[in-house]
């Protein structure tokens, strides 16, 4: 007897170590997830679609071995695509589809969503952001570290110098962890730190410090390649000039993909490459001027046009499991697919669910592209993009299938908002007696425009964007700036201001 209870431990401790090997089996299998969100970078910019000026090899390798997105539609501007990553939600339907955040107000993306990092969190990711954020930082509930992110690295505002961090006068450098207040600090002895050097460094030093055990994500929001325009001497080739802005593109397109390089190489030497999905895509179209180039696409950023919403995407995996390998899709893919999609490669929602009783899955705009991604079907997910109503500039734009109907005069910039005021969306949203169609697929630089040849089909289209608009919050244009906000005269530091006001800051 004696002996069959020793073997029934025997037994049962092997059990335990066997479900034990499963569980963390389990948690590593889960793919880690690396999303370089690049800034800004055009059609033209990348060297894989088409012929360009510039090249950029290590882009065009990944995208020949992974599987392209032709069709990925951003907002015309950073914060409403950047809100729509994070959310799910169309830009309409969160009230930010006009603009980018201003400093010294109270922007920040509503803080009561679920956003997928949380969700990733409880799926048992270990979640950091690096780079640019952009989405508030008036309140602690607006930074990352709020958000869902473990920690964050990186600049609260659009734009800021590569060298000095600065926006106009006003550091803006921080990193925190864990979302307590304590762990949130001005990074100035970074002050002359070229930022890409700060991005690839803290990267490497995650992933050297990472549990292999436990699934991770990166999700690094590059400065590159937004103004200003500058790269360190190394990243010029012999035949260029700091001089010539397209030489200088090629210069800062070298330097972001100096940093994926090195991200890739150390993941690669810590054993954790094989089992990560990787995701590149830019925000928006480039901006006009002659650094950039949005290619055969008309327009640029802050339009409607092909050239400020349509950019480069792929995914990739050196496990063809995960990613199928030398393949393209022609779906149409909107930003806001991304929370959906990422939540179902993570897992999926049972476990946030079960923890939080929250399902946060109501009012997505978003569809799931997960089977699209990994596998080579030519199933489409989704059959057609709202890309926006502003009823300030009277314009909206809407793709179903081949065709894009575009709506409003898409080339006026006379018009401004009204601080604090709230624009609804309602019939007067557009100018509605500019109508234009295209067939984006055999005309993507919409040269041809076919409203008269059919007019049934602009009409039904006009109708379905109408309809989609009215289901959107009104947009309040611009908040007015806070008396007593932050960065000051006194304070020059972009931070939260509960954060200066509190025991722990320190100048």
């Amino acid at each position: 007897m004696r002996g069959y209870v020793v073997r029934l431990g025997v037994l049962f401790q092997l059990s335990l170590l066997l479900l034990l090997i499963a569980g963390a089996t389990a948690a590593s299998s889960k793919p880690n997830i690396v999303f370089f969100l690049w800034d800004d970078q055009g059609y033209g910019d990348v060297s894989y679609i088409g012929p360009t000026d510039v090249q950029t090899p290590l882009l065009d390798g990944f995208a020949k071995q992974g599987r392209v997105l032709e069709r990925h539609y951003t907002a015309w501007l950073c914060t409403p695509t950047r809100g729509a990553i994070m959310s799910g939600r169309n830009p309409i339907n969160l009230g930010i589809q006009h603009d980018v955040f201003q400093p010294n107000t109270n922007e920040c993306l509503n803080d009561d969503l679920v956003l997928w990092p949380s969700v990733l969190k409880a799926n048992g990711y270990k979640t950091h952001q690096i780079g640019k954020w952009h989405l508030g930082y008036a309140s602690w509930k607006c930074t990352p570290c709020y958000r869902g992110f473990d920690t964050a690295v990186g600049y609260f505002s659009g734009s800021e110098g590569y060298i000095t961090h600065e926006v106009g006068s006003d550091y803006d450098f921080y990193e925190c962890k864990g979302g307590q207040t304590e762990d949130l600090r001005e990074m100035t002895e970074l002050y002359g730190t070229y930022s890409n050097y700060v991005y690839a460094n803290k990267a490497m030093s995650i992933i050297d410090d990472h549990d292999p055990s436990d699934p991770l994500l990166l999700y690094i929001t590059q400065q590159s390649v937004h103004s200003p325009y500058f790269a360190p001497t190394e990243y010029y080739g012999s035949n260029c000039t700091t001089t010539s802005e397209r030489c200088t593109m090629q210069a800062m397109l070298n330097a972001g993909e100096d940093v994926m390089k090195k991200v890739i190489g150390r993941l690669q030497e810590k054993g954790l490459w094989e089992n990560t999905i990787m995701i590149y895509a830019s925000d928006n179209g480039a901006p006009s001027g002659s650094y950039h180039s949005n290619g055969i696409l008309a327009g640029n950023k802050n339009t409607l046009w092909e050239g400020g919403v349509r950019t480069p995407s792929f995914v990739y995996s050196a496990n063809p499991s995960l990613i199928p390998a030398g393949t393209s899709t022609s779906c149409l893919f909107h930003v806001s697919d991304w929370y959906p999609t990422l939540i179902a490669l993570s897992g999926g929602w049972e476990t946030y669910y079960s923890r939080t009783g929250i399902l946060p899955t109501e009012g997505i705009d978003g569809i799931d592209q997960s089977p699209l991604l990994t596998s080579s079907s030519t199933t489409c997910q989704r059959n057609d993009v709202f890309l926006n109503v502003d009823p300030v500039k009277r314009v909206g734009g809407y793709i179903r299938g081949h065709m894009k109907l575009l709506v409003g005069n898409q080339n006026d910039e006379s018009a401004t908002c009204v601080t604090g005021r709230y624009y609804p969306l309602n019939e007067d949203s557009m100018d509605s007696s500019i109508l234009q169609l295209y067939n984006i697929t055999s005309d993507p630089g919409e040269t041809t425009e076919l409203s008269a040849k059919y007019p049934d089909l602009t009409q039904d289209m006009l109708e379905a964007l109408q309809k989609f608009a009215y289901s959107g919050n009104p947009l309040l244009c611009e908040f007015q700036t806070v008396d007593g906000s932050y960065p000051s005269d006194a304070v020059p530091f972009v931070v939260p201001w509960e954060y200066i006001e509190s025991d722990v800051w320190t100048m």
